[in-house]
């Protein structure tokens, strides 16, 4: 099926014509060899430029920033209001936006009862992230040690 957008090899054709009459009126360009020898002089010219380089840091070291943005859309959520999270992806009509409600509708009541009882355990749970953090600093990104 063709879309109204589209231009039929019939039509394509006349406007062809078209253009290569006007063009004409006005001395068309004409069409000149390239040089023989242009591919060449391209990449020799080429050859010597080196490209400057662009620092792009890695996705996977922005793995701290994506706890605390989840975190913070989900506060927003939880407390402030239910719709906010889905309203960053194109509202109540889309169907992420519903997933979102619905994921925020479920975890109101589940934080709200930690939060009655086990609001305690809060500071441990960011000695617990602190802790990994402080291991992976320490143990992981250490250097091995060299075999002679």
């Amino acid at each position: 099926m063709r879309g109204s957008d589209e231009f039929t090899d019939e039509e394509m054709a006349q406007i062809e014509a078209e253009t290569r009459a006007l063009l004409a009126r006005w001395g068309e360009p004409q069409m000149a060899p390239p040089p023989p020898d242009l591919s060449a002089r391209v990449v020799r010219q080429l050859s010597g430029v080196t490209p400057t380089p662009t620092y792009r840091r890695p996705w996977w070291q922005l793995w701290p920033v994506l706890p605390l943005v989840l975190l913070a859309i989900g506060a927003w959520g939880l407390w402030i209001d239910s719709t906010g999270p889905a309203l960053l992806v194109g509202g109540l009509e889309t169907d992420t936006g519903r997933l979102l409600v619905t994921l925020t509708l479920i975890a109101k009541p589940i934080w709200n009862l930690w939060f009655a009882t086990a609001w305690w355990l809060i500071p441990s749970l960011f000695l617990l992230i602190g802790g990994g953090w402080l291991w992976r600093k320490l143990i992981i990104d250490a250097p091995l040690a060299e075999v002679e």
